[in-house]
């Protein structure tokens, strides 16, 4: 089968057309396809779009969501205004104790696009020691970061200083430098320098290769229209008669026989509706969605499916386990009587590590022009009528991985997520680390002529920092790692994607990555998506 052209390439209205007229309506009870893609997210929708390039393909892309005709899918400083609406599975985690018992709005994606259609539009690859490493753990070396970097090549249309080492040109994704850079991210990136951060011209070259860096961000628009991965990859094949795309259809479960996926169950205008693969059947609904549907279908721990009311298929103890995520740590300043920008919008970025793990950065960094904090933080550090918020994110160690646990094999009820943020001592003291950076570039002088005072922590006396620092903590929606590739007992599915254990059935988004990259998952989980569609090309010839 084959699957080398770049759908979109050279189509710059391809974000902008209508694509109702392309959506099914309905399919039958019984259906048959080659291959079902359950999610139209980042990884759902390269994979769907790369299957269909071959005619004698019939794809069935199913969505719980709904189209992406929006101008607030269009508009990407509009991208908050999609939180808590019909384009977010509006999760929210148990409690933690670690964090004074707070409980998490942990919304992901959801609609035609998923996360790449209402995320803040920032372009982030990972750095080469996240390939590398997944390369080592999985024993497969086209997961490293020489091969990452061919399918970003494939993948961009890059409109940024010419790099042919590490950019592509002519792919389906237009991706370029953030545009007319407001004098606050450049005053944020002269802070950073200041600190001994070095500034690169891109964030996504060389940076990505060293131990620090910052830079102007890179972003996935075009004529201040986002580029999503459902819009380049899916959108041009919507006519095609070998491509059904299905919205509004929640998957139940996954069918069985004979220890190989045989199909799934769907919920559609409220009914179950049975469809048919012959290939294959792909999970692409992220590191929440895609072990509920794995453990709905009797994929997981034995003793847990059974106490959940589900008849065991596979015994899979990893499934859920090993929630992996940024944690954000709002750090903020009145700014002075001096203008702005845009509230939703970030244009820079910085890396850094510290002792704890060398040669890779721990820690990343956005400026948001806006109170970008908790409810708790707010309480206790009432934000002023102007502000901004440095925000550093730091990684996740073993010990403060999160899980989630299936309560009930109704498709329509929500799983208990469990962040387990800060349950690692060491991730308190990473943290700690964390916000001094971020004190020390929004205090430097460089920013100066932008902050008027210090809001919060605005104190270096330990006890307020800790009851700053678990007040503070927020995700950054980078949920990754619940059903992750390996060669140990508690990996979900092997270097193929294939889950263990159960022909017949991948899993293809987030949830695969040992652990998040260092920064935004939405580049990576469309590699994931190139690399399926690899994958499933070889296996069939």
């Amino acid at each position: 089968m084959s699957m080398s052209s770049a759908p979109g390439q050279g189509d710059a209205t391809a974000a902008t057309l209508p694509h109702r007229t392309g959506l099914a309506d309905r399919i039958d009870d019984g259906a048959a396809f080659d291959y079902i893609v359950c999610g139209a997210g980042s990884a759902g929708s390269v994979l769907a779009g790369r299957l269909a390039a071959d005619p004698a393909v019939t794809v069935l892309l199913v969505e719980s969501g709904g189209d992406d005709d929006d101008e607030r899918v269009r508009n990407p400083d509009l991208w908050p205004a999609n939180l808590g609406t019909e384009r977010t599975w509006d999760h929210v985690t148990q409690a933690n104790p670690h964090l004074n018992g707070r409980r998490l709005a942990y919304a992901t994606g959801r609609g035609l696009g998923g996360g790449g259609s209402i995320n803040a539009g920032v372009w982030a690859r990972g750095h080469r020691s996240d390939w590398d490493s997944y390369a080592e753990l999985t024993g497969e070396p086209a997961w490293g970061y020489a091969h990452a970097l061919e399918l970003y090549r494939k993948i961009e249309d890059w409109q940024g200083a010419p790099d042919p080492e590490r950019r592509g040109s002519g792919g389906p994704m237009r991706i370029q430098p953030a545009q007319d850079v407001h004098p606050l991210f450049t005053a944020f990136l002269d802070g950073a320098e200041a600190t001994g951060v070095p500034r690169f011209d891109s964030s996504n070259g060389a940076l990505m290769e060293k131990g620090a860096g910052c830079a102007v961000r890179e972003e996935n628009y075009h004529a201040g229209v986002r580029q999503t991965p459902f819009s380049r990859y899916v959108a041009p094949r919507l006519e095609q008669p070998n491509l059904t795309v299905l919205p509004h259809a929640t998957v139940s479960r996954v069918l069985l026989s004979g220890g190989r996926a045989t199909g799934v169950e769907i919920v559609h205008d409220g009914k179950p509706v049975h469809a048919h693969a012959s290939q294959e059947v792909v999970l692409s609904l992220g590191a929440i969605g895609t072990p509920a549907v794995l453990m709905r279908s009797g994929i997981g721990d034995e003793a847990e499916l059974r106490s959940a009311g589900v008849p065991v298929a596979q015994h899979l103890p990893g499934v859920g386990r090993n929630l992996d995520d940024h944690i954000r740590l709002p750090c903020m300043w009145e700014a002075a009587d001096v203008p702005m920008p845009v509230p939703t919008r970030s244009q820079a970025v910085c890396f850094w590590g510290d002792d704890t793990r060398p040669g890779a950065p721990e820690f990343v960094m956005y400026l948001s022009p806006a109170p970008s904090v908790s409810a708790e933080s707010a309480a206790q550090y009432p934000p002023p009528e102007r502000c901004f918020t440095l925000m550093p994110a730091m990684r996740l160690r073993h010990g403060s991985r999160g899980r989630v646990r299936l309560v009930s094999p109704d498709p329509l009820a929500k799983p208990h997520i469990e962040t387990n943020f800060f349950a690692d001592p060491d991730d308190v003291r990473s943290a700690l680390s964390a916000v001094a950076m971020a004190r020390e570039v929004g205090n430097s002088a460089a920013l100066r002529p932008f902050a008027k005072r210090e809001v919060s922590p605005a104190s270096c006396d330990a006890d307020t920092l800790d009851l700053f620092l678990r007040n503070a903590v927020e995700t950054y929606w980078h949920q990754s790692g619940t059903a992750r590739m390996g060669r140990d007992a508690d990996a979900v599915v092997n270097a193929r994607l294939q889950v263990h254990g159960i022909d017949g059935l991948r899993v293809a988004d987030a949830s695969v990555l040992p652990h998040v990259t260092v920064a935004n998952t939405m580049a990576p989980s469309m590699v994931v998506g190139e690399r399926a569609a690899e994958m499933i090309t070889a296996d069939q010839g």
